[in-house]
């Protein structure tokens, strides 16, 4: 698979359960990055520093399908399917929590002529159970 640099805009929007209405954590960082495409798949990598540390994330869209996959501090892997409960994991200090997610949209959309792009993924999450809320994760990048 042949990948690129590109420059990644990530916003990443938790609108709270219902326990908590009104509730918001809004997180936005301008990353390097790269991008890539297989027969089926596009691919965003990319690391970032997190409140634990450094983490390496990889992102994989496919049709209905997505995949987040977190490396190095706070480890996670979290499945998404449109209409689909996954499960996942998502590690702490305090331990391996199970997450499960139901993906509402999974979104990407390509111009060639400025060579840029995005990807959305909207998905309601649960850890151990409880209701966090819905996740919207935007990532636009523009290659290099």
């Amino acid at each position: 698979m042949k990948t690129r640099d590109a420059e990644i805009v990530f916003t990443s929007r938790i609108d709270s359960n219902e326990q908590q209405p009104g509730q918001l954590q809004k997180t936005t960082a301008r990353l390097n990055g790269r991008i890539g495409k297989s027969a089926s798949s596009l691919y965003l990598t990319y690391n970032d520093r997190i409140a634990e540390g450094y983490a390496d994330y990889t992102i994989r869209i496919s049709g209905q399908e997505a995949l987040i996959l977190r490396k190095g501090a706070m480890p996670m892997r979290q499945p998404l399917r449109l209409g689909i409960s996954m499960d996942g994991t998502y590690e702490t200090a305090y331990g391996v929590l199970s997450t499960t997610a139901t993906a509402e949209k999974i979104e990407t959309v390509f111009d060639s002529s400025t060579r840029a792009g995005s990807v959305r993924l909207v998905y309601a999450l649960t850890m151990q159970g409880q209701s966090t809320g819905i996740c919207t994760l935007d990532y636009h990048y523009r290659l290099k």
